[in-house]
This record gives structure tokens, C-alpha cells and sequence, in this order.
């Protein structure tokens, strides 16, 4: 695996200086196998016919992979994100072929959900702008007895000690088992709402506490 990391320098190269000092100079390409909508090169100017045209002159195969449907529709990481941001987190699952997920470790909070009457686990993770926000229905790997069932809020949290960064914090459903520094995989299965700010503790503690009766109902528990 050769990691290109996007900087300004990177994103400026034209296509042609792809081709010659990326794929070529750099990687000694013998076979490229892109997407047959594959962009490359400032301005998004290099396609599949520059590429093979490319690799006739220096001497490396082009081929494409045609695109997977599902149902008339075009799996795509584009496809994929729009239906996330939609809340249609089902269909996500079906572009992707499994559930959308968020995997990060368990880190120590402010005790906000010990303090409603319901644990949570705080997980730290890496995305500045997720594609999803809300209360979901979700599956959690990476503890033993796994996996269990759980639901999380994904955001800012505007009812208690708003953050900058968007924050996953999940309450599992009949577990209380410490597990501060666990790895652990968040998988999205069902939206349930957006995020929404209460006016205080006491409405914020029942709505909680209706989410999680959602959660049961949406398993069947």
C-alpha cells in the first residue's frame, strides 16, 4: 500500500503529472484497475480514456470495474453519505452491503448520563463532520458476550454541556460492566430522531428514557 496524503502540493499536480510521476515514476504501475467514472488531476481534467491512452504510450494495462447497482441506483461512497445524512440508514446498509459503522475507544465523560439514569459509554472518535447525526438503534462489537444492543446519540449535545466535537456516546441495553479504554465498533441500524435540545434535565430524562423504549421495541425485547 503506497499512502498519497492530500496536501496542496498533491492536489495541484495535473493529471498528466499523475500519470508520469505518481503511477509511473513513483509506482512502476504494470496494471491500473479504476472505476469506470474514476476522476483524477487538478480540476478533476483526467479520465479513464487519458489513463488508458497513458498506459498504451508507456507501456501499462488500464482496465475498469463496472459499476455495482442496487435497484437502478449506483453504490457510491456519494450515494452512501446522502443516504446517511437522510437518516435512511437502512438503505445505507444496503448500498454498503453491511451497516454503517463507527468504531473508537471508550473514554471517561462528564457523568451527565450517570447522572439521568443512564450510563454511557463516551466514545472518542476521529470524524469532525460525520455524515449522520440523531438517536439511533444501534449494535456495539467488541466486549465479550457481544454483540450487544444499544442506543446512541451522535452530536453536539445542546441539553447538556453542548460540545465543539461531535460526541457518540451509547447506552447498552443491560449491561453496567466497566469498560473505559475498550475498542469498540458502533454499528448504525435504525434512526430514530434528531438531535433536539430540552429545556431541562427532567424533559431531557424522559425523552431518553422513551428513546430507549424505541430501542427495545425496534428489537423486539
Amino acid at each position: 500500500m503506497h499512502v498519497c496524503h492530500f496536501n496542496a502540493a498533491f492536489a495541484s499536480l495535473t493529471a498528466a503529472d499523475f500519470i508520469e510521476r505518481i503511477l509511473f515514476g513513483a509506482l512502476r504501475v504494470r496494471l491500473l484497475i479504476v472505476g469506470d467514472d474514476f476522476r483524477f488531476g487538478a480540476g478533476r481534467s483526467g479520465d479513464f480514456a487519458l489513463l488508458r491512452a497513458a498506459g498504451a504510450r508507456l507501456g501499462f494495462r488500464v482496465e475498469a470495474m463496472e459499476s455495482v447497482t442496487l435497484d437502478g441506483e449506483r453504490a457510491s461512497s456519494s450515494a452512501v453519505r446522502d443516504a446517511l445524512q437522510a437518516g435512511r440508514i437502512e438503505h445505507a446498509a444496503r448500498l454498503l452491503g453491511r451497516p454503517y459503522a463507527i468504531d473508537g475507544r471508550v473514554v471517561r465523560g462528564d457523568g451527565i448520563g450517570r447522572q439521568l439514569g443512564f450510563h454511557t459509554a463516551n466514545i472518542r472518535i476521529k470524524h469532525e463532520r460525520p455524515p449522520l447525526r440523531g438517536v439511533f438503534a444501534v449494535e456495539v462489537r467488541g466486549l465479550p458476550g457481544g454483540p450487544h444492543r444499544g442506543a446512541a446519540n451522535l452530536g453536539y449535545r445542546p441539553s447538556a454541556n453542548q460540545v465543539t466535537r461531535p460526541l457518540l456516546e451509547v447506552h447498552l441495553l443491560d449491561f453496567s460492566a466497566d469498560i473505559y479504554g475498550a475498542h469498540l465498533s458502533v454499528r448504525f441500524l435504525h434512526k430514530l430522531r434528531d438531535e433536539m435540545k430540552f429545556p431541562d434535565f427532567a424533559a431531557l430524562r424522559a425523552q431518553i428514557a422513551s428513546d430507549v423504549a424505541a430501542v427495545k421495541a425496534h428489537f423486539q425485547l
